[in-house]
Parts: structure tokens; sequence; C-alpha cells
């Protein structure tokens, strides 16, 4: 917590509940790679900030700006559902581009280590699969 005061963002956003149920739960899914986590988390952020931007806070600019981020993980290849969440947080708390570092880069990065060191100490499941 301590972080996210100092970064005045949390550190915490709601589609990394159902990040952490793919790379825990369904490690084997292309979707739960950390390219796609990473990949989709940041793009679905970019785009929900930069629909922010440029057409405001409606409802509708949520809606758009999930269905674009959702074209650019497909065309980049990072597809992964959780993160179609992250432009409606956005759109719904509207917080500076430093969202995109904190907590999402941060928030990304910590999940798959944990991940990582997880699956390796529990050998139940190699992650991440390339």
């Amino acid at each position: 917590m301590a972080l996210g005061v100092v970064f005045s963002n949390p550190l915490l956003i709601a589609p990394f509940g159902s990040t952490c149920m793919m790379i825990f739960g369904a490690p084997e899914t292309p979707f739960a790679r950390p390219r796609n986590v990473l990949g989709g988390h940041l793009i679905c952020t970019a785009t929900g900030l930069a629909a922010l931007e440029w057409l405001g806070d409606r409802a509708w600019v949520a809606a758009i700006a999930v269905g674009v981020a959702m074209g650019l993980m497909k065309l980049t290849r990072t597809f992964h559902p959780p993160a179609g969440g992250d432009p409606i947080v956005v759109i719904l708390s509207s917080p500076a581009w430093l969202f995109v570092v904190v907590p999402v880069l941060l928030g990304c990065v910590t999940l798959i280590c944990v991940a990582f060191v997880f699956h390796k100490l529990s050998k139940r499941a190699s992650y991440p699969l390339w």
C-alpha cells in the first residue's frame, strides 16, 4: 500500500483477479503466457486512457475502448481476456497516464514473477509456456 500512496494510484485493479485465476489456475492456456498478460493489460489500459482523453468518460466510450483494445490484442497476438476490463476501470476512475506504469506494468510484472516462482516450487505445472 505504501507504493500506492507514493504514486497516488492503487496497486490493485479488479482485472488482476481474473489474471490470477488464469496464471495460477490454468497456466497452460495461451492467454496465461507472460506476453499475453503484460501485452494485453498494457494495450487495454493505454487504449482506455487514450479513449478517455479524446472522447471523455461516457459509458459508450468504455464500450468502444474495449472493442478497439480487443482488436489490438488480436492484431499483436497478446490476447488476454481479463485485460478487457482495463478500459472500463480507466473510464470509471479517470486516472493519469502514470496508471499504465503503476499499477498495470508493476502489477503484471509482479504477478508473472510470483507465478513463475509458485509453479517452479509446486512442480505441478510448467509456467510460463512460451
